[in-house]
């Protein structure tokens, strides 16, 4: 029984390294889950079951921050730290901003903000998804063994 619990609560816990297969994985199951749910409750919504459907599609904040804890061990395994996950999170929000206001009166600006934004989440992506962790064991702990 505690066996399946650790499980679960295991991918809350942001300390050791994660191998890049590993975080892969990982991150299929995390899209396909959250889709999965944004569906259920767009699903349950149009059925009028609003309230339902509104617990569905918040359902994906819990496997949006086991995803978010999960980056920070894989960049643990590039023995690098959790902070850098703020550096992509600060790239993602400036996304937000409303740019298109700007870009007839501060065109350069904008552009190079944007190509900024580009090369952060470029680089976190490739940094994540493609590259090997360290090799032996580094700050972070051991090398993390492949299932």
């Amino acid at each position: 029984m505690s066996e399946r619990l650790h499980s679960p609560l295991a991918l809350y816990d942001p300390r050791g390294r994660l191998a890049v297969s590993a975080y892969r994985y990982l991150l299929i199951r995390a899209l396909l889950l959250g889709s999965g749910l944004l569906c259920l409750g767009i699903w349950l919504a149009s059925l009028g079951l609003r309230w339902v459907g509104f617990l569905a599609v918040a359902g994906i904040l819990p496997v949006m921050g086991a995803t978010a804890i999960q980056t920070v061990r894989r960049l643990h395994d590039r023995n690098r730290g959790g902070g850098w996950l703020g550096l992509y999170v600060l790239a993602e929000t400036v996304g937000v901003l409303p740019l298109e206001r700007a870009v007839d009166t501060h065109p350069l600006p904008v552009i190079a903000l944007v190509a900024a934004m580009l090369g952060v989440f470029v680089w976190f992506f490739v940094e994540t998804v493609f590259r090997a962790g360290s090799p032996g064991t580094n700050r972070y702990g051991p090398v993390p063994a492949v299932p």
